[in-house]
């Protein structure tokens, strides 16, 4: 026999009010499981953005910082190698002349070159090369000269080592002065 349909309506709101007291009793269980933390977890999410745009902040600053001393540093040593270029310069010039008289005056035959070449070379060696030799130009150039003014004892072979050993400074001078490497010689 069939019920009448105001206990069926009855029966039904029974079972609708049971499942949601089960519902409200499954969330009372559930209140500290991984939702509940979801959501405390959610509560701190602006605390975290903003801690992370604080962070990309301060590392945006430092790496601006950072460029602009770099830019700094270029700038000093681009300005600092411009003017120190007119003294390579002359340096270098020097350096050659210097070698070249040496060589002239420990191998020419010809003693009117010969006689040029140490004029040259004592101009060099008593002016402007003072200027711009480093030490160990200088000592070499002081050996070749007092091989040559007689000051200690030389032959016609000690005063071409010596030409040569001044010639291996300068070559020493330059590598350290423009920092490019020349290489390393057999005869060294």
């Amino acid at each position: 026999m069939s019920q009448p349909p105001e206990l069926d309506m009855a029966q039904a709101q029974l079972k609708k009010l049971e499942l949601e007291i089960e519902k409200l009793n499954y969330d009372v269980q559930n209140l500290g499981s991984i939702s509940n933390k979801a959501e405390r977890l959610i509560k701190f999410i602006p605390l975290i953005t903003t801690l992370i745009a604080i962070g990309g902040f301060w590392f945006t600053v430092h790496q601006y910082n950072a460029q602009q001393a770099a830019a700094s540093n270029k700038v000093r040593e681009d300005t600092e190698k411009s003017l120190k270029a007119p003294l390579w310069e002359r340096r270098l010039n020097y350096y050659f002349q210097a070698t070249e008289v040496a060589a002239t005056i420990a191998t020419s035959k010809d003693q009117a070159s010969r006689e040029k070449a140490e004029a040259k070379f004592k101009e060099l060696y008593y002016g402007p090369l003072v200027i711009i030799e480093d030490p160990a130009v200088e000592s070499a150039m002081i050996r070749f000269n007092y091989c040559l003014t007689g000051q200690e004892p030389c032959n016609d072979a000690e005063l071409a080592s010596r030409a040569l050993a001044l010639s291996h400074s300068a070559r020493k001078s330059i590598e350290q002065a423009f920092e490019v490497e020349l290489g390393k010689l057999k005869g060294q």
